[in-house]
């Protein structure tokens, strides 16, 4: 009997020493709101989505309200039944708990402990938690994009970066308290509302704030990590992301988070709609966006990412911008497949570099069986990347931002082979500069990364790499 005894437990054992090894999924690349189109969410491969948790649905008229019905089973089922982890949004302020009755106001009791009863906001989150903690959401993004000031935009959080910071504060400790495996990001960041209007960016005043708070240090600032939101310009992806990196380095919080939870380029001239957008962007450049945009972030060290959004699920022709991967008639943007060549392409890379000249640019992907590089021209003017394949005559296949592939050509020089892969110029739209960058080329090559080289239009030939 005892020989039994100790059998069985030392399979117990081996079976907890084998779970506890196995890897957490990756959750690199997810999506906003794939609640609305579950089936194209799963094609896609995201593996997390972003809800909102609106606390005006949620406690409409008192305290004592919990109306769960905000956020339909079917989502939870959805997402489980996929293995897509949901990140909770928490937003919108009802009418009776702020001085200003609106969406954006500031919460009543908001400088008082989390726990104190008159912490209107401290207990909405405890409940919350609790409920949704059994359920598998352990993550919340706090508000969205409080930077956007009166007069500039869609003002989603009317208080000032003191304000936010109690806000925060608040719903770290209550979050914690709640669900010890609890994550908490700052809210979705837009940067360019603060470099417009000359204004330190929020980042920056809200570090500043939180370190004068004498019980921060002992709680971790009150974060686990930050929240950016970036659209439209391949060039300006990179000097965004590298800021906050900056930001946090200079408070010693490097080790915090990064997630870019919303990008997109929302496409102008897409002929299944009439639409007032941004730039005079095209259904290829929005693909050639979402391609250039995850691999600039993968090698900014971004933690996670997710394209805004799937699913046109409101949008009324000559009204909204249609950021959906999936149109509202269900048909599917060239975008859908970038962002599916993305998941499928990207996910589980090892070593992420970048590699620049000032006319093309090269993200390389380091598995350990090959290498995958993502190559684009930076400008105007167009060009080719040559590939060093040594003695090697076998085709090496290009794949655009949407998959479609096709033979590179092989130059002899000098005793090698080149593959000679296309860099088309960007195109100019509506703009003297470049918006989005010129067509993407993806290539896969066994081993470790290659010599790469880049041929400008006039045949000069800088190394790249």
């Amino acid at each position: 009997m005892k020989r039994v005894l100790c059998l069985i437990i030392f399979l117990m054992l081996v079976g907890s020493a084998s779970y506890a090894q196995e890897e957490s999924p990756d959750r690199t690349f997810g999506v906003v709101e794939a609640y609305y189109r579950p089936d194209e969410a799963a094609e896609l491969g995201a593996s997390w989505e972003r809800i909102i948790f609106a606390w005006d649905c949620f406690q409409p008229r008192s305290p004592r309200d919990f109306v769960t019905t905000c956020i339909p089973e079917s989502y939870l089922e959805n997402a489980a039944a996929a293995n897509r982890e949901i990140v909770g949004l928490i937003k919108s302020v009802p009418e009776w708990a702020s001085e200003s009755g609106t969406p954006g106001g500031v919460p009543d009791g908001i400088g008082l402990s989390y726990d104190d009863s008159d912490n209107v906001f401290g207990a909405f989150v405890t409940r919350l938690v609790e409920y949704y903690r059994p359920r598998g959401i352990h993550r919340w993004i706090i508000l969205n994009e409080p930077d956007i000031r009166p007069g500039e935009g869609i003002v989603e959080f009317e208080g000032d970066v003191r304000d936010y910071a109690s806000l925060l504060k608040t719903a770290y400790q209550a979050i914690k308290a709640a669900d010890p495996a609890g994550h908490v990001q700052i809210a979705g960041m837009t940067w360019w509302y603060d470099r417009n209007a000359h204004r330190v960016p929020y980042l920056r005043r809200l570090l500043s704030t939180l370190y004068a708070d004498p019980q921060a240090e002992a709680n971790d600032y009150y974060f686990d990590g930050i929240t950016l939101h970036i659209y439209f310009t391949t060039w300006t992806v990179m000097p965004i992301l590298l800021a906050n990196v900056e930001i946090l380095r200079e408070f010693g919080l490097q080790d915090k988070d990064i997630w870019l939870a919303e990008y997109n380029a929302s496409p102008r001239r897409d002929p299944e709609a009439r639409i007032e957008a941004m730039f005079d962007i095209s259904l290829e450049q929005q693909a050639d966006f979402i391609v250039q945009t995850s691999a600039i972030a993968l090698a900014a060290g971004v933690d996670r990412m997710a394209i805004y959004r799937l699913y046109d699920n409101s949008f009324v022709p000559g009204e909204h911008e249609p950021w959906g991967l999936v149109r509202g008639d269900g048909s599917l943007r060239p975008a859908f497949h970038a962002y599916q060549q993305v998941i499928e392409t990207f996910t589980g890379s090892r070593q992420v570099q970048r590699y620049t000249t000032p006319d093309a640019e090269m993200i390389t992907l380091l598995f350990p069986d090959r290498t995958v590089y993502i190559m684009w021209s930076s400008g105007f003017t167009g060009g080719e990347f040559l590939i060093n394949m040594g003695s090697a005559e076998a085709d090496v296949m290009v794949s655009d931002a949407v998959g479609e592939t096709s033979a590179a050509l092989l130059e002899a020089n000098g005793g090698v082979n080149l593959a000679v892969i296309e860099a088309p110029a960007a195109e100019q739209i509506d703009l003297p500069w470049v918006v989005v960058a010129g067509a993407v080329r993806i290539v896969e090559i066994d081993g470790v990364p290659r010599t790469v080289w880049y041929r400008g239009e006039g045949g000069a030939v800088t190394q790249i790499r």
